[in-house]
């Protein structure tokens, strides 16, 4: 299946689209890319939740999904991503197209209203603070997103940009009113790269002109460009612990990629290693670690392709801590030596292509990966990467897995 979108850059946006006959809803997909700033950030976090109270033409939400259902039950909505040192605001609709080959203009005036008229009142603020405070402390009451994070902040040292959470700081939100989101609001899409997805049974150059005419007179065009993130390298070897309330451990364990991440040559060598070691149910790490020791409830390596990362994250009993870390680092280190086996190498191949596969059924992963090359500087296809990875060998693996040099080791351990 063709998984590869076709971009048009116009004003302030960035159309991308990709016509298939095999999806019967048609997904829009609104992602605004602000850099992560440790004023702004939750203020910018609060905005995509506040849009859905309503704007100037669709006073409040319930009149908001009255007009969404009038369109065959289209549905609305929101999050919060962050990708490198990206915060990415997210807005999303759904709907079924029956067949018009264009989006209906109703759905587009809807969009338009919300994204660049939303009716930001002292009420919806007031709600929107208290509802963000609970999923700040969602964040921060994670276990393994506070170890993910603190195993990072060890090893990058100073860059703290990159350790802001991108639903922003529970201290900052009583500094927020609605006078300063309208202004941000504002700052925001005059400032802001803006791009906008759509998937679905759709004509391209009709799509296309509707999407300019109709979003392109919403906002003040400018000229904004998008710098990929520095890689973080590390050569450091450190380890902290601290003290949890809980009958087991968390380790993080945080490495650098050497500078390797999604625009680089070897990217598709570095997928294969991390899926080879960490990624997949047969991966060194589950068999010899979790299934053969039986030291680990659960174990997993994560590859932060955007800032050249590498995470192994388990949990463990505190006892079994030193055994596992040992055992850890020894799979890294056969990996190293070649001690890879060709059945391996085929295992994790088979398995990450039909991955890639599967993912190119979803418009979600689709907008997921296309997003992840923008910011990263350079754009793949999944088609591109099952060509890639088929051609991987075990010299390949062996290769990359030499720039793993220093590592952040981070403990949450029993009180």
């Amino acid at each position: 299946m063709r998984n590869d979108f076709v971009t048009r850059e116009q004003g302030n946006f960035s159309f991308h689209l990709l016509p298939s006959e095999k999806y019967v809803q048609t997904t829009i997909a609104v992602r605004i890319h602000l850099d992560l700033d440790e004023k702004m950030t939750t203020g910018a976090a609060l905005l995509p939740y506040i849009l859905l109270h309503g704007s100037e033409r669709f006073r409040n939400d319930f009149i908001i999904q009255s007009k969404l259902d009038e369109e065959y039950g289209a549905k609305l909505g929101v999050s919060i991503d962050k990708k490198g040192d990206k915060q990415v605001l997210c807005l999303s609709l759904k709907f079924y197209n029956q067949k018009h080959k264009m989006i209906k203009p109703e759905i587009l005036t809807v969009l338009l209203d919300l994204l660049t008229q939303p009716l930001i009142t002292k009420k919806s603020v007031e709600l929107e603070k208290k509802l963000h405070s609970r999923r700040i402390q969602n964040e921060i009451f994670n276990a393994y997103h506070y170890s993910y994070k603190k195993s990072f902040l060890y090893l990058q040292g100073n860059q703290q940009k990159l350790y802001l959470d991108q639903v922003g700081s529970i201290g900052d939100i009583e500094t927020w009113n609605e006078s300063k989101l309208r202004n941000l609001h504002q700052k925001i899409l005059q400032t802001a790269p803006i791009h906008v997805y759509v998937i679905g049974d759709i004509d391209e150059e009709e799509v296309l002109e509707q999407l300019s005419s109709c979003l392109c007179g919403g906002v003040e065009a400018s000229e904004r460009s998008m710098i990929p993130p520095t890689p973080v390298q590390s050569p450091v070897k450190t380890y902290h612990c601290e003290k949890f309330q809980s009958k087991h451990a968390i380790i993080t364990a945080c490495s650098s990629t050497g500078g390797i991440t999604l625009k680089s040559e070897k990217y598709p060598a570095l997928v294969v290693f991390n899926r080879l070691l960490g990624g997949f149910p047969h991966s060194r790490l589950f068999m010899n670690v979790r299934n053969q020791l039986q030291a680990a409830y659960s174990i997993i390596s994560i590859l932060d392709a955007i800032n050249g990362l590498l995470f192994i994250q388990t949990a463990i009993d505190p006892a079994s801590e030193e055994l596992v870390l040992r055992k850890m680092f020894g799979e890294m280190k056969s990996i190293k030596e070649g001690g890879c086996t060709q059945e391996e190498l085929e295992a994790t191949i088979k398995t990450l292509k039909n991955s890639y596969k599967l993912s190119q059924d979803s418009p979600v992963s689709l907008i997921d990966f296309h997003q992840n090359g923008i910011i990263s500087g350079k754009v793949r296809t999944m088609t591109e990467m099952i060509d890639c990875i088929d051609r991987i060998e075990l010299q390949d693996i062996q290769e990359v897995a030499q720039v793993f040099k220093g590592y952040s080791i981070f403990t949450l351990g029993e009180g």
